[in-house]
């Protein structure tokens, strides 16, 4: 019930505003009284802070999942087809965690869910950095190219969230394969190994896609 419970708050949020969270509403979603929000939680603040720090933790898992291997670029590709397949498994976690709910309910700075919620992008970090310091690519700056990566994943898994590419019938697969191949070779990857390593990127993320 607790889970359910952060699931059914994630998606009030993430549809309806912080305001709709209620004790009286959670109770209604949930087919119970509402108690059952104060036999989990001290209250609707408590129990967004929990949303917040779920979708931290399940985001986390799911960056850091990919093996690494000896292809660097590949195993940074097949954690942005882990990002990707978590915002499409987790719409209302990753809605609130990014979107223009993302402060509602955050936990206060001493949170360890702060650390966890930070090292989601270290984990980028260290997997562009594996990539130049195997000659692959060359970076000016390793914070920036994070950003640039988060940029290009955040906005391509929030269009694919909209509706768009099911709306103009284009193939959002085809797009992500894209936009991965093109931060390669901005980064200074060359075309052949890209394309390689990209190919195995896609591979990896067709068996995790089914599991």
């Amino acid at each position: 019930m607790r889970e359910r419970l952060v699931e059914v708050a994630a998606r009030l949020v993430a549809d309806d505003g912080r305001e709709a969270v209620s004790a009286r509403r959670l109770a209604s979603e949930v087919g119970a009284s509402t108690q059952v929000l104060y036999t989990h939680f001290d209250g609707v603040e408590q129990l967004l802070a929990e949303v917040w720090r779920e979708g931290f933790r399940r985001f986390g898992a799911a960056l850091d999942e990919p093996a690494r291997t000896a292809d660097p670029v590949a195993d940074w590709m097949a954690q942005g087809w882990g990002y990707r397949r978590f915002a499409l498994r987790n719409p209302h976690l990753y809605r609130v965690m990014f979107g223009e709910h993302m402060l509602t309910g955050r936990p206060t700075d001493d949170d360890p869910a702060i650390e966890v919620a930070s090292g989601t992008f270290l984990s980028l970090l260290t997997r562009i950095e594996r990539c130049r310091d195997a000659g692959r690519w060359v970076l000016d700056d390793l914070f920036t190219a994070g950003e640039v990566v988060w940029a290009a994943s955040h906005g391509h898994a929030s269009i694919e969230l909209s509706g768009y590419f099911g709306a103009v019938r284009r193939d959002p697969a085809a797009a992500f394969d894209e936009c991965l191949l093109r931060l390669a070779l901005g980064f200074g990857d060359g075309p052949e190994p890209a394309r390689r390593s990209l190919a195995t990127a896609r591979r990896r993320a067709r068996h995790a896609d089914r599991n």
